[in-house]
């Protein structure tokens, strides 16, 4: 864990504009205030980037544009997967810069969209400048315009087990791949999804049930069968929590009214 924040105070300090990318469907879980912190202790200019814009409802999304506003902070929502709100993002980019030319570089939660929105930076003609003494091997600077250098790698922040097995799935920090039983965690995230959505598995599966039996009902409506014919729980698990990353399960949180960031994470 040290060396993961390490490694993302590094990124921090090689930028001049600092972008934390949040997931648009429930930014303050997302959110990291340790990594805001070190940006404004350390001079850089913080623009916070609400991706998968295209997932949520433009009202929603104003509101929490208002919200981080309110804060005192820059932000901008996009999609950078469609290729949404990806011109307000240079804009603000260059409007924040402190020089020309400036280093743009990218830091979020896993599963995010850091990579996409690098790769739309960068463009498909970019140049690299010479690499840096302590980077680590593959990382590069690349120049993506006359006024643009951006880091082609992110700063990946992970966090310890929070104990909210749907937080922690929403922070990246469980892998549908490798996780031992993905179960809980999937009951867990359908818990919230449906909490915020209701109608969130008619529209991601076709069904209508309680959580209680979601994942029973989502295995035999995708066809997750075992020999025999019994539902297979444990592919149907992960499909569910891969369904969260691909955004097929949808919800909006809402900002809290009282501007009480540590509690709406809870």
């Amino acid at each position: 864990m040290k060396e993961t924040w390490r490694h993302v105070r590094r990124v921090i300090e090689d930028g001049d504009v600092v972008l934390e990318v949040l997931d648009a469907r429930d930014p303050l879980a997302t959110r990291n205030e340790e990594v805001e912190k070190s940006v404004d202790r350390l001079g850089k200019r913080l623009l916070v980037v609400l991706n998968k814009a295209d997932l949520v409802e433009r009202d929603m999304l104003e509101a929490w544009r208002a919200y981080f506003v309110n804060l005192g902070r820059d932000v901008v929502y996009i999609s950078a997967k469609h290729r949404l709100g990806t011109r307000k993002l240079i804009t603000a980019i260059r409007s924040l810069a402190p020089r020309i030319p400036t280093t743009v570089v990218v830091v979020g939660y896993p599963n995010v969209g850091k990579s996409t929105i690098i790769n739309y930076l960068k463009g498909r003609h970019v140049a690299p400048t010479s690499p840096k003494p302590g980077w680590t091997k593959g990382e590069q600077l690349v120049r993506a315009k006359s006024w643009l250098l951006v880091l082609d790698t992110p700063g990946i922040v992970k966090t310890a087990y929070t104990g909210d097995l749907a937080l922690d799935v929403i922070r990246g920090l469980v892998d549908p791949g490798t996780v031992d039983d993905p179960v809980p965690y999937a009951y867990a995230l359908l818990k919230r999804v449906l909490a915020y959505n209701p109608d969130a598995l008619r529209e991601a599966y076709g069904i209508d049930c309680d959580v209680e039996h979601a994942l029973e009902e989502i295995g035999k409506a995708k066809r997750r069968l075992l020999k025999g014919g019994r539902i297979n729980i444990d592919e149907t698990a992960r499909m569910v929590l891969k369904d969260w990353i691909t955004g097929k399960l949808k919800y909006a949180a809402r900002p809290p009214e009282n501007h009480d960031a540590s509690e709406a994470r809870n």
